[in-house]
């Protein structure tokens, strides 16, 4: 099977759209992490740097990892990295102080409604026009499973799917309203969104990884004794879940090291090699995980 990257240059020489009519279809999968999502805004700057923009055949993102994947469809992928050191690094944004108060730690309204309309206004109609369609992997919290959302009728719609595909349990508020259910982030479900993406029939999958390799993803006495408790209020069965999302995790990155998924489709996993922070706000830092993220990317794909 010819590999990712090849097909990926081939598609960008020709400068074609999906479908591509070469017998590949091609998924980029894109992991979030709060603002860890700063090295997935790397990776898909180094993307659209190399002219990969239209180039796949469907984006799947979770959390952070939509909105990068949103800001990389609208030809702004630079422009959606610099959200992290310009515009979210701050208090307004996430304050672990607000834990005492009624509001929650990250103000996910402030970047939605505010950042993404007025300081780095994201082009929802490249985004909605774009023949590489998006799915935000979000939880559905009345059958606790993953859902994707997708289909968007307008550019409202989409900002109000992003933010209901990253409201972080506990830390980002109650579960957000689309369409008529409830949902929080994916990290509850398919924080690494490869399982939505192989499900569809892809023959190659590109996953864009935000922690470096051997980092795992650590239950922490915060989650213990506050987020697992709060969160069995509105389902028991997805705090269960979240307090025992060690194992399901590690499960995925063995499945992307080993390049192949359970369909058979060819994983190309890009990791950086910098761990960043979920609540990160040192600008240094950030930058320090953009450009490692780009790196890795680079590395994979020229």
């Amino acid at each position: 099977m010819t590999d990712a990257a090849d097909i990926l240059r081939r598609r960008a020489a020709a400068g074609t759209r999906a479908p591509h009519g070469d017998g590949a279809r091609i998924a980029l999968c894109i992991e979030g992490g709060a603002m860890r999502g700063v090295v997935a805004a790397g990776m898909v700057s180094a993307l659209e740097e190399l002219g990969l923009t239209n180039a796949f055949d469907a984006v799947y993102g979770s959390s952070a990892g939509a909105i990068c994947g949103a800001y990389f469809l609208a030809g702004q992928a630079g422009v959606g990295a610099k959200i992290f050191t310009e515009d979210i690094n701050n208090r307004r944004f996430a304050s672990r102080f607000r834990m005492f108060t009624s509001r929650p730690i990250v103000n996910l309204n402030y970047l939605i409604s505010e950042v993404m309309v007025g300081a780095k206004p994201l082009d929802a109609e490249r985004v909605l026009a774009s023949k590489t369609p998006l799915a935000v992997v979000a939880t559905d919290v009345a059958s606790a499973s993953r859902a994707l959302l997708r289909d968007f009728a307008d550019g409202e719609e989409l900002r109000a799917a992003l933010r209901a595909g990253a409201t972080m349990p506990i830390i980002a508020g109650p579960p957000h309203p689309f369409r008529g259910r409830r949902y929080f982030d994916a990290s509850l479900t398919e924080p690494i969104p490869l399982l939505s993406a192989d499900e569809e029939g892809f023959t190659h999958i590109v996953v864009l990884l935000t922690r470096p390799r051997g980092v795992p993803r650590a239950v922490s006495r915060f989650d213990r004794l506050v987020v697992g408790p709060r969160l069995a209020r509105v389902s028991e069965r997805l705090a269960e879940g979240y307090l025992s999302r060690t194992a399901p995790y590690a499960s995925l990155q063995d499945q992307i090291a080993s390049g192949r998924s359970e369909r058979g489709a060819a994983i190309l996993g890009i990791r950086p090699d910098l761990t960043v922070s979920k609540l990160e706000r040192d600008r240094a830092r950030l930058l320090a995980g953009a450009a490692s993220g780009r790196a890795a990317v680079l590395h994979h794909l020229t």
